[in-house]
């Protein structure tokens, strides 16, 4: 029997402990579904089981002997392990055909050439076994999200895995191509597969996995006993039950933000492919919450006010004034600051100091006449560095040789020399150590209180429970719940997470 097993995982990145010695067997002939908070370690589980990252500590075993997984290829021909991803595997200018086999290639050549007559049959036979009836022929990016997933299922499942992951794979599928996809699962378990199983639906885990496993803040949290599939609304609050813990020990400012205050930005009606009618207001002062779990549309929905997305429809209105965002420049001329999530790729240039990085946004208000004031400028910046507690305070360091939490003060503090109205932020303290969080937390808080907003996309629970005056949940493109007060429930909030 293909029976995998794990022992004592461990993985860290800067700042993160992801995974905290997870010990589980999977036997061959079920299906296990993976359910956790963002951030509890499942995609960081997958991607070990694929090769993509190596165990820190811990062993993994197939059929009692200790492997080593170097790479995807490798989990692939040695092990017979194949994964789904959300993020689709196929390259845009290739015809269906070419991705299907695009590691098989050279079995389709004649006399040096690709028999295309022949590639095109077996690729049709191929997605045929996921209910798709495509023009193979089409490039990859002709094609639906939906699509992609079942082409990318396709071609895993044409390499025959023993251990098949799902790593929410479901997300662009409807309904129908959902239950189609539990008939492909179904299938793979009586031929006696491993199938594991994640989903940010989790009325899909509760109907589908045998049995369920919780993770949390990186420890395996419980597994739940669901073959009977019976009272699956008892299993559903159970599996919220262990999912809701968080680790403390971060210290948050009292929240202070009036939702009665003046609305300072207004968005009616957005739609794009992904967004379907947001509507909300961000009033002077307050911190306003983006939750959900990953990829639901909140950090589209920040990018789209920042200009940074083309065909948005709907109206951004600024003070209750309709205003035309159509890149970023008119988001920045107008006091719409964005901070990407990716702080070294896109705020910052990594190899320059900190002084060239802080006046990039603003260095035009201190150059009258186009003549950069090199004095001046140079105290504008040590004020601000003082006023962040940038460490070491030295405007000439190097911006790659900071910490993760100076980095982002960095950014922060070339946003705020340019007098923001309001700072759109996704996922603020992503990376940092709590001693930064914490800063950043007291930072926030300290522009709302002069009156600077911040509307955020935050995914970790304690923050989104702690850090902002009111959450808007976003579900699918659509804000599905909003919560507000100083208490709030977080069973009942996870729950609104999953529709």
């Amino acid at each position: 029997m293909d029976t995998l097993e794990l022992k004592s995982v461990c993985k860290k990145f800067p700042g993160v402990e992801a995974l905290k010695g997870i010990s589980f067997t999977f036997t061959p002939g079920k299906i296990y579904g993976l359910v956790g908070e963002n951030g509890a370690g499942k995609s960081t589980l997958v991607k070990i089981l694929m090769g993509l990252h190596q165990p820190d500590e811990g062993e993994i075993s197939i059929a009692g002997e200790i492997i080593q997984i170097r790479s995807p290829q490798h989990a692939r021909t040695e092990f017979g392990i194949d994964a789904v991803f959300q993020e689709h595997a196929l390259i845009p200018q290739m015809t269906i055909a070419e991705n299907i086999f695009l590691d098989k290639l050279h079995h389709f050549y004649d006399y040096g050439l690709i028999n295309v007559r022949k590639l095109q049959a077996n690729a049709r036979e191929v997605i045929s076994k996921v209910g798709l009836s495509l023009d193979i022929s089409a490039n990859a990016e002709e094609i639906s999200e939906a699509e992609k997933s079942l082409i990318d299922l396709s071609k895993a499942l044409n390499r025959n895995p023993r251990i098949l992951l799902l790593d929410e794979m479901t997300a662009p599928l409807g309904s129908n191509a959902v239950y189609e996809l539990f008939d492909i699962m179904c299938m793979l378990k009586e031929s006696g597969k491993t199938i594991i199983f994640i989903s940010h639906r989790l009325h899909e885990v509760l109907n589908f996995c045998d049995q369920i496993l919780v993770l949390k803040d990186g420890n395996l949290e419980g597994v739940i006993d669901n073959q009977t599939k019976n009272d699956l609304l008892a299993t559903r609050k159970k599996v919220v039950r262990m999912m809701t813990g968080t680790e403390k020990g971060l210290n948050f400012p009292p929240k202070t933000g009036l939702a009665d205050g003046k609305v300072v930005l207004s968005l009616k009606d957005i739609y794009n492919t992904c967004l379907h009618g947001i509507n909300l207001d961000v009033h002077e002062g307050e911190i306003v919450a983006l939750a959900g779990l990953r990829g639901q549309g909140q950090s589209m929905l920040l990018r789209a006010v920042a200009g940074l997305l083309p065909h948005v429809e709907g109206k951004i209105l600024l003070d209750g004034t309709p205003k035309k965002i159509r890149d970023p420049y008119d988001a920045v001329s107008r006091g719409i600051f964005y901070v990407s999530d990716r702080r070294d790729e896109e705020e910052l240039w990594m190899t320059h100091d900190v002084w060239l990085n802080m006046s990039l946004a603003s260095v035009d208000d201190r150059a009258p006449f186009g003549v950069i004031r090199t004095k001046y400028d140079h105290c504008v910046i040590r004020d601000m560095i003082t006023n962040l507690h940038i460490e070491p305070p030295n405007m000439r360091k190097i911006v790659c040789q900071l910490s993760g939490g100076n980095r982002q003060k960095v950014v922060l503090g070339k946003y705020l020399l340019a007098s923001p109205k309001i700072l759109l932020m996704d996922q603020p303290t992503i990376g940092l150590d709590v001693g930064a969080k914490v800063e950043i937390y007291e930072f926030l808080r300290k522009l709302a209180g002069e009156g600077i907003p911040t509307l955020a996309a935050l995914t970790d629970l304690e923050e989104v429970v702690n850090l902002p005056d009111r959450i808007l949940v976003i579900h699918e493109g659509k804000i599905v719940r909003e919560f507000s007060g100083q208490q709030i429930d977080e069973e009942e909030l996870i729950d609104s997470y999953y529709g």
